[in-house]
């Protein structure tokens, strides 16, 4: 852990030093050293405030849309993370010339608030980068311990009416503090479509009604685009298990399109691509 902070500080003053880059997102300090923070580097000395250890779980690609277009940027990516750049890249957010890529290999981050290892039940469970230009480290072997989908198995053998109660427990219990919008790597749209007064879409007072039509377009809009990172669950402040409808709404997408989001910038994205062995399951 330490030799890749030591590495990510190297990398990130070289790359300021020489002018490659503008900007360095990384990590920093928080309030202590179970909370890091989300961090900018813009200058060498900034280079010493970076950090990096199993708390930090940021998926620091949100932010590159904040950038204008152009600039040189360097980002510190874990493997999820990873794939939500080559989602970025091949929905033209960011362009590839543009960004440094600082590869993080590293399995079981900590979630801070069970203090448990985040494993597959959460995320992709990956240990490597899928795309990178430094490694900051060498690369973790790679071991199957089951498919990401395992964790859906208790919610698909419920029937419609055990689901919806679920569903409308967990859903009823948001506040509608868009922590998961704004944690998430894929919610870059300015305006959101639930900010939108003309026309309106949806209400944004809490209630069950007005938060399914919040999370249900939220899940929809990232059908295809998910890269399974868990940032929105662990944002959110009520434990509601949205990784559990982003995995389901994945798992349907691989079984149809025989396609995982962000594994390669080769691909198409599926939303966004035809093909005549297309199923048609999507239209039912």
């Amino acid at each position: 852990m330490k030799d890749i902070e030591n590495r990510l500080k190297q990398e990130a003053k070289r790359l300021l030093e020489s002018g490659d880059v503008e900007v360095v997102l990384a990590y920093g300090r928080g309030y202590d050293e179970k909370h890091p923070m989300p961090y900018a580097a813009k200058t060498v000395s900034d280079v010493d405030n970076i950090i990096f250890d199993e708390y930090c779980t940021f998926n620091m690609t949100r932010y590159l849309t904040e950038y204008p277009s152009g600039t040189k940027i360097a980002v510190a990516v874990k493997s999820c993370d990873s794939r939500a750049l080559i989602v970025l890249m091949q929905e033209e957010k960011v362009k590839r010339e543009d960004i440094v890529i600082l590869g993080i290999p590293y399995r079981y981050m900590i979630d801070v608030k069970t203090g448990k290892a985040i494993d597959k039940n959460t995320t992709c469970d990956l240990p490597n980068p899928v795309l990178y230009d430094i490694l900051l480290g060498d690369e973790v072997p790679e071991h199957s311990d089951g498919s990401p989908y395992d964790v859906l198995k208790e919610l698909e053998e419920m029937d419609n009416d055990a689901r919806w109660e679920f569903w409308s427990k967990e859903f009823s219990k948001c506040i509608r503090c868009y922590a998961c919008r704004k944690a998430c790597p894929m919610c870059y749209c300015d305006p959101c479509f639930v900010d939108q007064s003309q026309p309106r879409w949806a209400d944004k007072s809490p209630s069950l009604e007005s938060n399914l039509m919040f999370h249900l377009t939220r899940f929809y809009h990232l059908a295809g685009r998910c890269i399974d990172c868990g940032e929105c669950s662990r944002a959110c402040p009520m434990d509601i298990p949205l990784y559990l409808f982003h995995k389901k709404v994945s798992k349907e997408c691989e079984e149809m399109f025989d396609q995982v989001s962000g594994m390669s910038l080769d691909d198409k994205q599926v939303m966004v691509d035809f093909k005549m062995e297309d199923s048609d399951e999507i239209l039912l």
